[in-house]
């Protein structure tokens, strides 16, 4: 067994030169950035861009300048503005956060923030609204936000999920107003526990709708999310119809629907109320199933 020290034996110029190629020689990517040296070298690559006066300085002085990333050197304000919309285009979206155009473009954020000062300029330099991720949000936006991924993956949504699409809220956004994602997620379930609507600080009365009648206090026609919630719950998350769930198909939508249509004089209370797939809902029109 061989045994090799896990620092450099000197820090002189030569050594940290050949420490580099040594390093070049061991990973396999055309470029070769600091993050990827310092995982393989003995000396962090910091040094070297300091004792070099920058990284590409240092993989010149090396000899192997071929391994230097020419992806960000020279970008313009317009040519950052066209990849930045060409980004958003391909991911058919209106805005889009940095590390969305960093994996579409090939652009970090260095020359992003040399140009703009911040992702924010950047995005406002587009015409573009600032990230959904970078805003800040109402409780009820928020409960909102979670209640979507909920249905989406048909389950609770995992913290690092919220940060996915079809999320618009951000988990920092979470953690920044709960503490923790695990008190964000409590909040969450003692509001739809109370029943509270978010348009109404009056809990829904759940009641049976009679076919042909018109309950004086239906409620409104937009569902609250604590009763959407309830018969979601109710329903496991799953199309009464067809039994399709986005747990176990990729996809699938659910919607929640009023079995006897609310602009007939349908009610908005569990017991007319179901859960249905998208195809299911869409299929049936305004006729009660």
């Amino acid at each position: 067994m061989r045994f090799e020290l896990d620092h450099l034996e000197s820090y002189d110029d030569q050594s940290l030169l050949e420490e580099l190629r040594r390093v070049a020689a061991l990973v396999d990517s055309p470029t070769l950035s600091i993050k990827q040296f310092s995982e393989f070298a003995k000396v962090h690559g910091s040094t070297l861009h300091k004792r070099f006066g920058g990284w590409r300085c240092a993989l010149e002085a090396a000899g192997v300048s071929e391994r230097i990333d020419g992806s960000n050197i020279g970008k313009s304000k317009e040519e950052i503005i066209t990849a930045i919309k060409a980004a958003a285009t391909k991911l058919g979206k209106n805005t889009i956060t940095l590390n969305e155009f960093t994996a579409h473009s090939g652009i970090t954020g260095g020359p992003v923030r040399r140009l703009f000062g911040t992702w924010k300029d950047a995005l406002t330099a587009c015409g573009f609204d600032q990230s959904p991720l970078g805003k800040r949000y109402t409780d009820e936006q928020c409960f909102e936000n979670l209640l979507a991924l909920w249905m989406h993956y048909g389950r609770p949504p995992q913290h690092d999920e919220m940060n996915l699409p079809p999320s618009q809220v951000g988990s920092k956004a979470y953690v920044r107003r709960w503490g923790t994602w695990r008190r964000a997620l409590q909040a969450f379930v003692q509001r739809v526990n109370n029943g509270e609507s978010l348009q109404s600080s009056e809990p829904m009365e759940i009641q049976n709708t009679v076919a042909g009648e018109v309950p004086q206090n239906r409620g409104p026609r937009d569902i609250p999310l604590a009763l959407r919630y309830y018969v979601l719950r109710r329903d496991n998350f799953r199309c009464v119809a067809c039994g399709a769930s986005p747990a176990i198909i990729a996809g699938v939508v659910l919607h929640i629907d009023h079995i006897h249509p609310w602009s007939r004089g349908g009610a908005t209370v569990a017991d007319n109320l179901r859960t249905l797939c998208q195809h299911c809902n869409l299929g049936k029109g305004a006729s009660p199933a």
